[in-house]
């Protein structure tokens, strides 16, 4: 029924994938200054650019850490939304197709962790399988459970613990086994051969990414965060420019306000007397709820500045989004080349502003690759290779203009 149309190339909203163009480019920058999880600390001899270098890695930090993951996972979950939305208006029931879809970016994930241990998409694909029970659970209840989500209730308990000191201010044995895993990475990702990465990454490299994840509760947020991109989905608002908007300007003072309230609480809690493994957890704690306000200030920002007058200088963004799953997974092999050992070293001869600088570069690049790609194909080839295998048929690749 209706094949053909099913599987040609969806209409595209531009603004949307301008926010997934964003997050990628702060993904990217973010990743430098980890050098993608080569952790090895640059000294600088000359005071002066060591204070320069600090606040390039504290500012990348501040900008992008907690926020351009969470605005991509907000995207994940409207994107669901959409795919299960428009095969509904054609009659077809999408469950089956977006679990196989699901199982797919597992594998996709999996192959491209073997190269980077901090990808995410094999969580993403795990995770999603819980969004396919929630989609037609009714709002109020989706509502309610994103708000329980965000508001991180281990994490809660387990801070409140540390204060009362009814557990040992020290890290659990969770984290431990994960600091672990991090240092065991550290001579591998540094001295060790493309092989040894991979040969680390194919479990303990998963397995240190996943504790990552479980010691510090981020999988209660990305679910919430999928969550509310479903919601956003069923509002409707992403179909209406005036709608975008009108909500964006109405939501960017209260993220702004959520923001700036918990950093501060945050960067207080050290005057409080709060000290140790205690202080670690809180300011995560707090961090996580003012990354949300500060995501959505981008968010709702870039939007409203997207209808208002910015569209020329977004729609540079919005092919990097369109082709996500390609610059994502081209992002990490060729951090992995330029930072590992293996490569050309960078992790041990670069220093963060270096490292920041090399980052822009490669943004660019990708920035004007991907206008170019998009200009003479339909789909990044990721992004076409995933549709084939979900479809199990032909799918048009090339622009019938550029034949």
């Amino acid at each position: 029924m209706n094949h053909i149309v099913r599987i040609s190339p969806p209409k595209r909203i531009h603004s949307i994938d301008a926010l997934r163009g964003f997050a990628l480019i702060g993904i990217m920058l973010l990743h430098c200054m980890e050098r993608f999880d080569l952790t090895l600390i640059p000294v600088v001899d000359n005071p002066f650019m060591q204070r320069v270098d600090t606040f390039v890695y504290e500012a990348l930090y501040f900008l992008f850490a907690g926020k351009s993951y969470a605005l991509f996972s907000l995207l994940f979950g409207l994107s669901f939304f959409m795919q299960m939305d428009s095969q509904a208006n054609k009659g077809v029931d999408f469950t089956g197709r977006f679990v196989w879809r699901l199982a797919l970016l597992f594998v996709f994930g999996y192959i491209n962790g073997l190269v980077y241990m901090g990808e995410f998409f094999l969580v993403y694909a795990l995770l999603g399988l819980l969004l396919v029970p929630f989609y037609k659970v009714p709002t109020r209840w989706l509502v309610v459970l994103a708000v329980l989500l965000f508001l991180q209730i281990p994490a809660v308990v387990s801070f409140v613990s540390l204060l009362g000191n009814d557990v040992p201010n020290r890290p659990t044995a969770l984290v431990e086994e994960m600091n672990g895993l991090y240092e065991a990475s550290v001579p591998v990702f540094s001295g060790g051969s493309f092989a040894d990465v991979i040969a680390f990454n194919s479990w303990n490299g998963q397995w240190a990414k996943l504790l990552w994840g479980l010691s510090n509760f981020r999988y209660f947020q990305l679910f919430g965060l999928f969550l509310v991109g479903l919601l956003i989905g069923r509002s409707g608002i992403h179909k209406d420019e005036v709608r975008m908007v009108a909500c964006s300007r109405k939501y960017l003072p209260y993220a702004l306000a959520v923001f700036i309230v918990f950093y501060a609480i945050a960067y207080l809690l050290p005057c409080l007397g709060v000290e140790g493994y205690a202080l670690r957890v809180g300011q995560t704690l707090f961090k996580t709820y003012g990354n949300l306000g500060q995501m959505m200030f981008y968010a709702c920002g870039l939007v409203w500045l997207y209808y208002r007058g910015g569209k020329k200088v977004l729609d540079c963004l919005a092919p990097v989004g369109r082709m996500s799953v390609t610059n994502y997974m081209l992002q990490s092999m060729v951090g992995v080349i330029f930072f590992y050992g293996f490569g050309f070293d960078g992790a041990a001869h670069l220093n963060y502003l270096e490292s920041f600088l090399f980052g822009v570069l490669f943004c660019l690049v990708q920035i004007l690759y991907s206008n170019w790609w998009m200009k003479r194909y339909y789909y990044g080839p990721m992004e076409w290779l995933w549709r084939v295998c979900t479809w199990l048929d032909r799918v048009p690749f090339r622009r019938a203009a550029n034949r």
